[in-house]
Parts: structure tokens; C-alpha cells; sequence
């Protein structure tokens, strides 16, 4: 099944909003499509960039943009809202939500993760955080495709741009934008093969 994506200009003084046609890939299917790319077009990889880190106010929305660039012109890859919540931790007290901004990425955007989640991704580096992810295995993708996460949400992921595998026993995938990846990542070299399940 394809799909038409418009990817809106940030600069429509300039130039135009991108139509492209993009293939897409439910969540049942991302293993077995990523089995079908060769081996030289995945690695392992593990995210490096620092971020910066608040506690969101209750109620407070983020607005999330994710930039990209396609032949040598910016466009909006996608955008979307969440509001911070409030959340008991294991003694019942309410911690709000943890509003993140990938300040080395190249679209420096903001998100929101909950604070249980946080503390165990990420720890203080004077007034930064430092990523603490185990590494993953990353695809190049050769086309322009859709992905549906199993949180059942549309995921971009343009050619020469990757798929990110959590967990295959769980479907449990993502996309990396090309230029994301690059500032934010490093390659593993010595890592044993990886293999999808």
C-alpha cells in the first residue's frame, strides 16, 4: 500500500511544500521488511547527544517539530502535541513529566518523557544529560516508507534514513531521521552480528 505525504516547506517564501508517495509498513510487517535489507545497510549504533532537561508544568503542551532536509532544501518531517501530566511514583507522589530538547540534534526539538522513564535514560552531566541507552540496530531504509509503531502512531522514515529496532519479539520499532541520526549518534564498530527475529 503507498501513501501520499506532503512535507510542508519551512521556507515557502522560497520554495514549496515536497508531495511524496511513501510505502507503508504495519506493525506486523516491519520485521520481516527489514530481513528483506541487505546487511551492509545496517549497524549498531548508540545515541551520544546531550539534552537538556526540565520538569514540565502540569497541563503545559509541547509541540514537538521534527525537521529534514531533502535535496538541500528544509522541510517539516512531522509535528505533533502532548501535554505534560503529573504521574505517582512508587511512593504515590506526583512527579511531572520531563520536557526534553535534543539540543545537538539538528532540529533541536522538544518532547516530553515521563520522569520514571528519564531517570533511566539519562544522567547529569553538569547542566546537561548524557544519554545511558544500550545499543541498537539500525537499518537504512532504500525507499521512502510509513511505519506504524505499536503504539499505533504513522512514523516518516525517508530513503537513506533508518528504522531503529527496540525489541523484534515486540514489534517494538521506530524511525531516525538521517540528520538526526548523524549529530546524535555513533556507530559501534565491533559489535557482534545482530540478527532480526
Amino acid at each position: 500500500m503507498k501513501e501520499k505525504v506532503i512535507l510542508k516547506s519551512t521556507h515557502p517564501e522560497e520554495y514549496g511544500d515536497l508531495v511524496i508517495e511513501c510505502r507503508v509498513i504495519p506493525n506486523e510487517e516491519i520485521g520481516a521488511y527489514l530481513a528483506t535489507i541487505s546487511d551492509d545497510k545496517k549497524q549498531v549504533a548508540y545515541k551520544k547527544g546531550k539534552v537538556s532537561a526540565r520538569y514540565g508544568t502540569p497541563g503545559e503542551v509541547v509541540h514537538t517539530v521534527l525537521k529534514t532536509i531533502v535535496d538541500g532544501r528544509e522541510y517539516i518531517l512531522s509535528e505533533e502535541t502532548a501535554p505534560v501530566a503529573a504521574r505517582p511514583d512508587e511512593d504515590g507522589t506526583l512527579i511531572p513529566d520531563v520536557v526534553v530538547k535534543n539540543i545537538s540534534s539538528t532540529s533541536n526539538e522538544e518532547y516530553v518523557v515521563k520522569a520514571s522513564k528519564f531517570v533511566k535514560m539519562y544522567y547529569q552531566d553538569g547542566e546537561e544529560y548524557v544519554p545511558e541507552c544500550e545499543p541498537r540496530l539500525l537499518t537504512e531504509v532504500p525507499e521512502d516508507v510509513i511505519i506504524i509503531t505499536s503504539w499505533g502512531a504513522k512514523a516518516i522514515c525517508l530513503k537513506g534514513s533508518f528504522i531503529v529496532t527496540y525489541n523484534a519479539e515486540a514489534n517494538d520499532y521506530n524511525t531516525l531521521e538521517q540528520g538526526a541520526y548523524k549529530s546524535t549518534y555513533v556507530k559501534v564498530e565491533d559489535s557482534p552480528k545482530i540478527t532480526l527475529s
